[in-house]
């Protein structure tokens, strides 16, 4: 019994963690990763997470392993810093959710894209009345305004998810405004269609090919989806705007 009492109750060994492509690797030991140092499998730089000091830190800002709590050792460390990336992402920012990240990729690589898809199949599929109408006039001033407003609302969601990317405060409310200036403006331009179309005459109508209404249908689908993605990105931000961490 006494020799029992005497006995020391040894700790568990601290585990470590590496980062490598924004991941955790590990649990490794001490012996791992003096290993691996030798041999030139991992740098000094190499940020490293222990279950001691319970932060992100490089491998040469660790001076000695301390022994641990088995309760620390076997939990698993937090996200790994942004500056343990090698490239940083283009269009994301690993500290933004996944539904901002979306957001920034929707405003820096998709809207302009669409901007000109919707472009190209206008040109295409060109308007409702004939040349000879009496309201065609009409009807192309409101195709042209319909143009500069998407292509300013477009620049404007760019730039909003340029700044939101960067954890910029303003990025949010950029991308919120331009959401409802555009929901604003094509809807009063909607209205001016509908009316245009209820004073024109059956006989003034263009007659349009298969070809032309399947593609009017496929930018009428895609309009639709994208709509609703802005939608409920106005809805998100909204509500968790203030939670972003953003300066």
């Amino acid at each position: 019994m006494h020799d029992e009492s005497n006995q020391t109750i040894e700790s568990p060994p601290s585990q470590w963690w590496l980062a490598k492509n924004g991941e955790a690797e590990g649990p490794l030991s001490h012996q791992e990763i003096s290993d691996a140092l030798k041999s030139n499998r991992i740098r000094s730089a190499d940020y490293a997470y222990s279950s001691d000091e319970k932060e992100w830190k490089p491998l040469s800002a660790c001076s000695e392993f301390e022994s641990g709590t088995e309760e620390s050792a076997l939990r698993s460390p937090p996200a790994p810093p942004v500056e343990s990336y090698p490239i940083e992402p283009l269009f994301t920012n690993p500290r933004l959710p996944a539904m901002a990240n979306w957001i920034c990729i929707y405003s820096l690589q998709i809207s302009p894209w669409l901007w000109c898809l919707y472009t190209v199949s206008e040109m295409i599929s060109g308007g409702l009345l004939a040349e000879n109408a009496s309201l065609a006039g009409v009807e192309v001033l409101t195709m042209f305004v319909n143009t500069l407003v998407s292509l300013a609302v477009t620049i404007s969601l760019f730039i909003g998810g340029a700044r939101l990317r960067t954890l910029s405060r303003s990025g949010p409310n950029i991308f919120i405004i331009s959401i409802v200036f555009a929901t604003a403006v094509h809807l009063l331009l909607f209205l001016c269609t509908i009316a245009i179309i209820s004073m024109t005459d059956q006989n003034s109508f263009v007659s349009k090919t298969v070809a032309v209404e399947l593609i009017e249908y496929f930018i009428f689908i895609v309009a639709l989806c994208e709509g609703a993605f802005l939608l409920t990105s106005l809805f998100w931000l909204r509500r968790n705007a203030r939670f972003l961490p953003l300066s």
